[in-house]
């Protein structure tokens, strides 16, 4: 695991330059990699143009400088940097051995390397893990990128006047100097819909997330950029059609084998554990791999999170399994601790359970090196409620529209209690349950509608933003709408939001977080069972529960989902304050905030008027705009920090719009 960055120059460009460039971007990444760094530059004739790659390491396989990056084959044709693990190393190793392949490492990093150098660009699919990575082939005259089939572990990218610049983080590529910033408007959009940025946009126009499952070749001798997808999910038949018990069957044999692979490490291994069934079942899994398995939970002791502490179910399931079980204690939180979290992801991020990630990754760290960890399960296996939801629209079609309007108004007219998601959630049903399946989907999940992002923002739309989850669907080759709901949520929910945060905080703190449940062949399998054998009536993860029953305490088989989040709808009431700092220059909050507080309202970026309206909706509970309020917030830190700061400007809202937004000075 690692920090990874580079840049192929446009020729003419003196290659000191880049170097520089490189070496400063490495810099940006050490918290991803502090067990060592590596800068290698390539000039012509070598290459057609300069290439520099960088690389900040996390030891974690070969802790021995056997593992160096960037890592160059024998002959210096090919130069490889990873971030990531590759699990099904030592099987390809042994294959690559009897070909008459030599090793200097026990690595995996190497065994890609080597695989590159067999087979080119198509070795990529035979790799089986997480990873991002780059190849320098001076056979070839190409820069070769690379991310998983998931997209577990990131990767960025901006190709310019002065050539093509790409990092593991933004931040790489915003300390390069080979950009500058302008505002993608579709990418902030897109955010007050999701609260987070649709892969493959950013919120800075002309910096792109490489998506998942795909490749990017540059051409060093044309300069000819190009992107190609290697791997997608498949419909496959002969799974659809197993009965229940050979599902399960199924399951469970593939899980075993996927867990047993992802504990191999050089380093202390354990796993981070809730009273839920996903990180139960990855924790049992492990336990019977190893008698040293260590597992930990994060613990408030503040009583007005008690309905938050997983304590009392995570020590059953330890107790349960076996595991060596640490409690992190977390004494306070204090609400605007969770707007530190900005340079984390470089662009606004509004899931406040990040905060949490990071609260246990940091104190996990201590102890660790790698943790795994069960994101994915509610995404494979049909956790959320909106699954349950959607199911329940299907039935009451049947009622009177007339009926259901009816009822959804009074619905409308009782006020949050803003304690949980459930008055919220029926709301939002009621309001949407005639709309078609992908404005359902939107309605159910997502946060604010076209017509108030429209408002806030003083702008036209641009591309509505449900189109990101329609054309995912249209794609998906599924043909029910129950396992196209989950395609799709793999696809955007779970990578853009679950595994942006689950990367960006445990990799702060140098935690590699291993998701056992992502391997992409697993994926595969899992999304072609029945979605009947998920969703049981309105039982969710049916076929997960009954293939893992063995592994979960009695106290915990019937406990309902509480879900890893934060009491965002009791803390906005604090968070509230940050809306009147503008207005009182005594304000206790000034010092810690500074006097950017309010740049985007005090500037006519979004509309005050808006904001207010949606803090009197929340006060008198005529609707919980807890998560509406705090994406405000987080977008407002964001334009302080990298807008109105000098980093970036805010550029035209397309192509096809020359008005530009006023330049903030630094």
């Amino acid at each position: 695991m690692c920090g990874i960055c580079g840049i192929a120059s446009k020729p003419g460009r003196a290659d000191d330059l880049d170097r520089a460039a490189v070496l400063a971007m490495v810099d940006r990444l050490s918290h991803r990699g502090p067990d060592g760094r590596g800068v290698l530059t390539l000039r012509p004739p070598a290459v057609k143009r300069p290439v520099t790659l960088g690389h900040t390491r996390l030891a974690i396989i070969d802790l021995s400088d056997a593992g160096r990056q960037p890592m160059s084959s024998d002959d210096g044709r090919v130069h490889l940097i990873l971030n990531g693990e590759v699990y099904n190393h030592r099987r390809l190793r042994d294959g690559l051995t009897k070909r008459g392949y030599r090793f200097r490492s026990t690595c995996d990093t190497e065994v890609v390397l080597r695989l590159y150098e067999e087979r080119g660009p198509a070795s990529i699919a035979e790799l089986e893990g997480m990873f991002a990575l780059a190849v320098l082939d001076t056979s070839r005259q190409i820069l070769f990128l690379a991310r998983d089939p998931l997209g577990i572990k990131p990767l960025y990218y901006h190709e310019g006047e002065q050539g093509l610049v790409f990092g593991s983080e933004i931040k790489a590529i915003l300390a390069s100097g080979l950009y500058r910033s302008e505002v993608d408007w579709q990418g902030i959009w897109d955010y007050f819909t999701y609260l987070y940025v649709p892969c493959p946009h950013t919120v800075y126009r002309g910096v792109r997330q490489l998506p998942p499952a795909h490749l990017l070749e540059h051409d060093l001798a044309t300069g000819v950029t190009t992107l190609s997808r290697y791997w997608c999910v498949r419909s496959r038949p002969e799974i659809a059609r197993l009965s229940f018990a050979d599902a399960k069957a199924m399951l469970r044999e593939q899980l075993t084998t996927v867990v047993r692979d992802q504990l191999v490490a050089d380093v202390p291994v354990g796993v981070f554990l809730s009273s839920g069934a996903d990180s139960t079942v990855v924790a049992g899994l492990a336990r019977a791999e190893s008698h040293d398995i260590h597992s930990y939970t994060v613990v408030f002791d503040d009583p007005a999170l008690s309905a938050y502490d997983e304590r009392a179910g995570a020590r059953a399931v330890s107790r349960h399994l076996g595991t060596k079980h640490t409690e992190l204690p977390v004494a306070h939180i204090d609400p605007f601790d969770l707007l530190d979290m900005l340079p984390l992801f470089d662009q606004p991020f509004g899931n406040p359970t990040a905060h949490l990630n990071y609260l246990l990754s940091i104190r996990a760290r201590k102890h660790i090196t790698v943790a795994l960890c069960g994101a994915g399960g509610d995404e494979l296996f049909a956790g959320y409620p909106r699954y349950r939801a959607e199911q329940l629209a299907r039935a009451v079609g049947r009622v009177p529209a007339s009926l259901l309007r009816t009822l959804g108004r009074g619905f409308s007219a009782i006020p949050d209690s803003h304690h949980n998601m459930r008055l919220r959630r029926l709301k939002e049903f009621f309001l949407g349950w005639d709309s078609d399946l992908v404005e359902r989907f939107t309605n159910w999940t997502y946060y604010m509608d076209e017509a108030t992002k429209a408002s806030l923002m003083r702008r036209p739309p641009p591309v509505r933003s449900s189109q990101v989850l329609r054309e995912l669907f249209e794609r998906s080759p599924f043909a029910d709408d129950g396992t196209r709901m989950l395609d799709v949520d793999v696809q955007s929910f779970l990578l853009d939001n679950i595994l942006e945060y689950t990367d960006k905080t445990s990799m702060s703190v140098a935690l590699e977080a291993r998701v056992p449940l992502l391997d992409h062949r697993l994926v595969e399998a899992v999304l072609n069972i029945p979605y009947r054998y998920k969703l049981r009536g309105l039982s969710t993860k049916a076929i997960f529960r009954a293939a893992f029953s063995d592994l979960f305490p009695p106290e915990s088989r019937h406990l309902p989902k509480r879900g890893f989040n934060v009491p965002l709808a009791l803390w906005i009431n604090k968070l509230d304050e940050y809306f009147e700092v503008p207005a009182d220059v005594r304000h206790p909050l000034r010092r810690r905030l500074g006097d950017s507080v309010g740049i985007t309202w005090r500037t006519g970026v979004l509309s005050w008027d808006v904001i207010q309206r949606l803090r009197e909706e929340h006060r008198r509970g005529l609707a919980d705009n807890a998560y509406e309020l705090f994406g405000i917030i987080m977008f407002d830190r964001w334009w302080s920090a990298y807008i109105e700061s000098g980093q970036a400007y805010a550029g035209s809202a397309s192509s096809a719009d020359p008005q530009r937004h006023p330049v903030f000075p630094g």
